[in-house]
């Protein structure tokens, strides 16, 4: 459960970087977390998203702790780019996604228009 509330929080991180995380890129992320990782009750995807913004972490923070677990690094982008894209792509979160899969060393063509 830790590994998909840090999955989360790195896709809320990447979508907030153009100052807002809107109910569609929400929404989204709800919905690909739960095709992923099997169901996650509201409660718990409400309390991780509100623990982001409790917290005061840096993109490379929930990087390191996507990584720690050792996941699916593609699958934990691809969730973070098909959220951020969700209501438009603004250029911080392109630059915020290019700095993540940098971190992975995943090309991140593998993600647009794929």
């Amino acid at each position: 459960m830790k590994e998909v509330i840090d999955v989360i929080k790195l896709s809320a991180c990447i979508s907030a970087q153009d100052g807002v995380i809107s109910n569609r890129e929400l929404d989204t992320c709800r919905e690909l977390i739960r095709d992923e990782y099997g169901d996650l009750s509201d409660d718990s995807f409400d309390q991780a998203i509100d623990d982001f913004f409790d917290e005061n972490l840096d993109l490379e923070d929930y990087l390191e702790k996507v990584k720690s677990h050792k996941m699916d690094n593609h699958c934990v982008l691809k969730i973070s780019y098909e959220s951020a894209i969700s209501d438009g792509f603004d250029i911080r979160e392109n630059l915020a996604f290019t700095k993540a899969c940098k971190f992975f060393d995943i090309p991140e063509e593998e993600f647009i228009d794929a």
